[in-house]
Order: C-alpha cells, then sequence, then structure tokens
C-alpha cells in the first residue's frame, strides 16, 4: 500500500513545529516567565526593525564554496521576524525577499542604506537589529560579534546579545561587543536604539557549513529574538 505525502505540507509543519521548539527553548533560557510577559505587553510601544544586509546585486561576502553573506543574513532575518511573530513582537523588515531594493534606479550601495536607516526612523519606538556575516583574510578566525550604535540604549541590547551569543552559541568566543564604527551609515543614521550582528565569519569554512545550516540559523534567529525581549524587559523595570 502506498502513502501520498504532500512534501511541500509537510516541510511547512516542521519549519513550524521548529521554529515554535526554537522559541520556547530560547524563552526558557534566556528570559523569565514574568519577563516574557512583561516585554510583550509592551507590543503597542516597540517595533523590532529586522535588517538583513545586503541583498540583490549585493551579495556581500562569499565563502571559498559559493555561499553568499545575503542569502544567509536574509535567512536569519526570515527565522528571527517569524520567531518575534510567534511571541507577539511587532516587526518590520528591511527586505523579505533577495533584493536590493533599488527598483529601476541603479544600485547604490548609499543610498540602500540611507533607505533603511529612514525606514527604522519612520517607525516609533523602533529597536534595529541588523543581521551581517564576517570576512577576514585568515580563515581561523571565527566568532560572532555584536556591534552597538553611539547610545546607551544600543550599548545595553549589544551586551545583552554579545552575552547569549556567547553563553549560548559558542562558548568559546572570546569576542566582546563594541561601538560601531562611526562609518558605519546605518548605525550612525538611525535615532533608535541599534546593533549590527556580525553573525560570524564567512571566510572560516566550519562557521560557514554552520551558518548555511537551519539548525544553526534557528539558533541564532532565537537568541536575537530573545535578547530583544530581554532589552524591553529590562526597559520596562528601568
Amino acid at each position: 500500500m502506498f502513502v501520498t505525502v504532500d512534501f511541500k505540507r509537510l516541510i511547512k509543519i516542521i519549519i513550524i513545529v521548529a521554529l515554535i521548539s526554537a522559541a520556547i527553548i530560547a524563552a526558557k533560557l534566556i528570559v523569565s516567565n514574568h519577563g516574557l510577559k512583561t516585554a510583550i505587553s509592551q507590543n503597542n510601544r516597540f517595533t523590532l526593525v529586522i535588517d538583513p544586509g545586503h541583498g540583490g546585486i549585493d551579495g556581500g561576502a562569499i565563502s571559498d564554496s559559493g555561499l553568499k553573506e545575503s542569502d544567509i543574513n536574509l535567512a536569519i532575518a526570515l527565522k528571527t521576524d517569524a520567531l518575534a511573530h510567534f511571541l507577539g513582537i511587532n516587526t518590520v523588515m528591511t527586505r523579505s525577499t533577495d533584493t536590493d531594493n533599488s527598483g529601476d534606479k541603479a544600485y547604490s550601495e548609499h543610498d540602500n542604506l540611507v533607505e533603511r536607516a529612514k525606514l527604522a526612523n519612520s517607525n516609533e519606538n523602533a529597536v534595529l537589529i541588523s543581521i551581517h556575516q564576517n570576512k577576514f583574510p585568515s580563515s581561523v578566525v571565527s566568532g560572532a560579534e555584536v556591534m552597538y550604535s553611539d547610545n546607551t540604549d544600543s550599548k545595553s541590547l549589544g551586551l545583552i546579545t554579545q552575552d547569549n551569543l556567547v553563553t549560548l552559541l559558542d562558548t568559546s568566543n572570546r569576542r566582546v561587543a563594541r561601538p560601531a564604527p562611526s562609518e558605519l551609515l546605518l548605525t550612525s543614521s538611525v535615532k533608535c536604539p541599534a546593533i549590527l550582528v556580525e553573525c560570524g565569519f564567512m571566510s572560516n569554512p566550519q562557521e560557514a557549513q554552520k551558518l548555511s545550516t537551519n539548525v544553526y540559523q534557528l539558533k541564532i534567529a532565537s537568541i536575537l529574538a530573545c535578547s530583544y525581549i530581554q532589552f524591553l524587559n529590562n526597559t520596562a523595570s528601568a
């Protein structure tokens, strides 16, 4: 007897179960039940702006195996967005497909970043998390790193996120959160709390391979979503 299986539907179910599991596990690890409720109760006050770096013609860093940073950024961002919605968090994404948002115009990285900053600034009480991947001439360098814009709230979110990335993703990571360089247009142009997360190094073959997997992307997405919740909870308590 043959059983007909709708593989597309099955895949969707598996993804949903994985997202729910990741959300529950991350919420238990990072925030208390009281903290989660407190943060979600502020939904009307805050909007999480999720920025998958690069996109379209701008692929960002490329691994030796041909993986594009822009694709990994988007995959992590979409998972973060799904988890945030599951947890009752308002979100806005700067892009949700493989696009550079240039439309009919010639692509300009400067103009693209200006538009992303405008989107963040147009949302009242926004908090920006920009998702990127790193690259270095040496293939041995690895580890996630958070950079934060020049204000107290950004630093608070950056320190929370870096600590969670080390504690829950890679305890061997010795990187620390640091101020974003002034030449980073996005973090220096937004008015809201903002961090840029370099999730790993495309130049490290082992880390690039992990970054390409759904499981590792889900871990990062869970940490980003719940670090945001932890930040909101701290903000509410202040």
